[in-house]
């Protein structure tokens, strides 16, 4: 049973017209549980917007969730797929700018069913999963710390309304997923800590989650101008061929026959370029993420999925888990557990 709420359990009347089929991949069954212990960190490498970004500053993991035990519940911010802007503003600006900023659901807790439906259902399944926990009983503070101590509200889902996701609060409101932490986490990794769009990613929700439970400030790390251009570059091509091939994000929008005398798959790559580099995620200019890719001053400051785990340039010793090696994830319960992501 959970222990601290904000207030008393609030579900929201946020509720999208439909049920389960009305987001395909949003909820669906699995296997009971997966093998990650509590507190540990299911780390995966997957298709999707972020994955060019960490190929192009050489890094691996694109995401990573926080484990409550086997079989048990996950905490992860993740970004489900934003919403078109309404005709005709579509042709030249394809995404709704408020939705990209404040990226829903972010941060959330949720069972095993919508746990394993938002890593296989969207943006084409994972490459690689397996899960770092380190020294178990430092580990299971941290779970049960965000788990028992945190405060959240229950929402219900959009895509199944008899379904709930519980949200957790961070000064007193829900978290966004917010691109522009891979640019700048801000004091995220701090205590009580702020970012812009009252926002998170995977990774700095972790850093966060360790510092919450006592486990030490997990310090970010500085990419050179060089690695930023790179992973620029690299989200605008990334998001431009998903969308001329109406894939991803663009999924059966054909967006290109809808909109024949505007460039909108490059508009669509400005605007999360831009989301990314400086926060305009409503802009389709390719000025301002432009302007930061050519400034050989600019830099970003994160902490990714590798360095939680302690990958690559990363110090092995920045979190409880890093010392740890990448154990294989398996679902290995039996029955079933429904469940939704979103």
């Amino acid at each position: 049973m959970r222990h601290l709420l904000a207030g008393t359990v609030a579900v929201s009347a946020l509720v999208w017209t439909g049920n389960a089929s009305a987001a395909e991949g949003a909820c669906g069954s699995t296997a009971a549980g997966w093998n990650a212990p509590n507190g540990a960190v299911v780390f995966s490498r997957g298709e999707g917007p972020i994955r060019p970004v960490m190929d192009a500053i050489g890094e691996y993991r694109t995401h990573s969730m926080l484990s409550h035990g086997p079989g048990g519940s996950t905490s992860h911010a993740t970004l489900a797929t934003p919403t078109q802007t309404d005709w005709p503003g579509v042709c030249t600006k394809p995404i709704n700018g408020n939705h990209l900023q404040y990226g829903y659901p972010g941060l959330e807790q949720i069972n095993q069913g919508g746990a394993y439906h938002s890593l296989y259902s969207e943006g084409g399944g994972v490459e690689w999963i397996g899960w770092q926990q380190g020294n178990p009983t430092q580990a299971a503070l941290i779970g049960d710390s965000i788990w028992y101590n945190h405060p959240f509200v229950t929402d219900r889902s959009r895509a199944d309304s008899g379904q709930t996701i519980d949200r957790p609060l961070w000064h007193n409101m829900r978290v966004n997923y917010s691109l522009y932490q891979y640019r700048d986490l801000q004091s995220v990794h701090d205590m009580p800590g702020d970012a812009a769009n009252n926002g998170m990613v995977c990774s700095t929700f972790l850093a966060y989650a360790h510092h919450y439970a006592g486990r030490g400030h997990v310090t970010p790390y500085t990419y050179s101008h060089g690695q930023i251009a790179n992973a620029s570059n690299a989200l605008y091509a990334g998001v431009y061929n998903q969308c001329k091939a109406s894939l991803g994000w663009f999924l059966n929008a054909a967006l290109t026959v809808a909109c024949p005398f505007y460039n909108v798959c490059g508009n669509a790559g400005n605007q999360v370029a831009n989301c990314m580099s400086t926060n305009s995620c409503d802009s389709s200019s390719a000025s301002p993420w432009k302007g930061v890719r050519d400034d050989p001053n600019a830099t970003a400051t994160s902490i990714s999925p590798d360095r939680i785990g302690g990958w690559g340039v990363h110090s092995m010793h920045n979190t409880i888990w890093g010392p740890d090696y990448s154990h294989q994830l398996q679902w290995n319960s039996g029955g079933n557990v429904y469940g939704c992501w979103q």
